[in-house]
């Protein structure tokens, strides 16, 4: 008895080739997605606390930050005043609310007693001006360039496609990739579980596929929300 051709083998057990679009596409993504990972803590700013930097100056581990603008000289009222510092690779973003007197802010943010730049001059800390940005985008609790953010969200989209278009996903329903795939790490399981990928085991024959319900609640558990623009 001889072995079947390999174009007989069932899609599960074939080896993974780009030749495949599919798997090419896949492929793709994922190499899309590290790059953008990459690039997000890179030039992103991860939310911090201002306890958190006061903290680091003291022990000398910050020694440079960048300050924005808060209320303008001889301005009454309120305003919101932003520091980033370095810590480590990662760069960190506090914001405060920058009071005059008599004036009440809103208890959203921490209540600066004066000048967040004067108050760390004070401290030896070489402050330098904060250019902000006009426009954002938020990933995954990230403020990043909203180039950054628009590439995100057309990645997402091709996703969407091979999700919906390509052939039926393995390891897990198409209802299920998609509550997954709200989730940074769920998107880059979708890439490399749900269907042929080099260097990554076929699913067992007849092996059970995770379902949309157990999905959206392992999405809950997990937290979602890949983007929200600003």
């Amino acid at each position: 008895m001889t072995a079947p051709a390999p174009s007989a083998l069932p899609q599960e057990r074939r080896r993974p080739t780009l030749r495949d679009p599919w798997t090419a596409l896949r492929v793709a993504l994922a190499v899309g997605w590290l790059a953008l990972a990459l690039t997000t803590v890179l030039v992103g700013q991860r939310p911090g606390q201002l306890e958190d930097l006061r903290a680091a100056v003291d022990a000398g581990g910050v020694t440079e930050v960048r300050v924005g603008e808060g209320l303008e000289p001889g301005a009454t009222g309120y305003a919101t005043q932003a520091v980033v510092w370095r810590d480590g690779l990662l760069a960190r973003r506090a914001e405060g609310w920058q009071v005059s007197p008599g004036v009440d802010a809103p208890t959203t943010l921490p209540v600066l007693d004066t000048d967040l730049a004067e108050e760390l001059r004070a401290q030896g800390v070489r402050v330098l001006p904060l250019a902000e940005r006009s426009a954002y985008s938020e990933v995954a609790g990230w403020q990043v360039p909203q180039q950054v953010g628009l590439l995100l969200s057309a990645a997402w989209l091709v996703m969407l496609f091979l999700l919906v278009g390509g052939p039926v996903p393995q390891r897990a329903t198409r209802w299920a990739w998609f509550w997954l795939s709200w989730n940074p790490f769920g998107w880059l399981a979708l890439l490399l579980l749900s269907g042929p990928f080099p260097g990554v085991p076929a699913p067992r024959p007849g092996a059970g596929r995770l379902t949309g319900g157990w999905a959206f609640l392992l999405s809950l558990v997990l937290g979602g929300g890949l983007l929200v623009p600003s």
